[in-house]
């Protein structure tokens, strides 16, 4: 748990402030897949155009490409979780990607970052993206990237409060019958 001690990083502002309304975060693992899926698809459901896959496709996908970030994480690629008290419950997750290849494993890419609308407004989004950013120095990453839908404005003030900057956007990226949205590409140097 980020209830942190000796030995561990040092708490944030946010981080605290998140602690402070019963709160605590920590790495995910396997054991955790299943309250992650059972998070993700509350996601999908409450903020379908936010992802690229609707609730039923995802539910349909034995595993996640993104899953071995839960089965195998390393210092490099791993999920994050909030979790409410006293029940434990999986309430918010981050995720941050690096590829392994020796030309691109400077950059990690934040993906899945969702927290769960009765705890929103607590300041867990910000913990775990404070979170991401710390993790993802310390494993020496030189910059991070993340795809935003465009009109996902809260989430983008977000980013942009950390410090990303817009790079590109990529027009209809998502599109659903005659509906389309596009991405914002972000980046930030670490």
């Amino acid at each position: 748990m980020a209830r942190t001690g000796p030995g561990g990083p040092a708490r944030t502002r946010a981080s605290a402030f998140l602690h402070s309304l019963m709160y605590s975060t920590r790495q995910l693992g396997i054991s955790d897949r299943s309250s992650f899926r059972a998070l993700r698809q509350t996601a999908l459901a409450w903020n379908p155009d936010e992802f690229l896959v609707t609730a039923d496709e995802e539910s349909a996908i034995p595993r996640l490409m993104i899953e071995y970030a839960l089965e195998c994480p390393d210092e490099r690629s791993f999920f994050i979780g909030a979790f409410a008290a006293p029940s434990e419950a999986l309430v918010g997750v981050a995720g941050l990607i690096t590829g392994s290849l020796r030309k691109i494993r400077h950059v990690g890419h934040v993906t899945s970052l969702f927290v769960h609308p009765a705890h929103r407004r607590a300041g867990i989004a910000r913990a775990l993206v404070e979170q991401l950013l710390t993790r993802a120095h310390g494993a020496g990453l030189e910059a991070l990237k993340l795809e935003v839908v465009s009109s996902n404005h809260a989430a983008v003030a977000l980013y942009e409060s950390f410090g990303f900057v817009r790079y590109g956007c990529e027009p209809a990226a998502y599109r659903a019958g005659e509906h389309a949205w596009d991405l914002l590409l972000m980046t930030r140097n670490l």
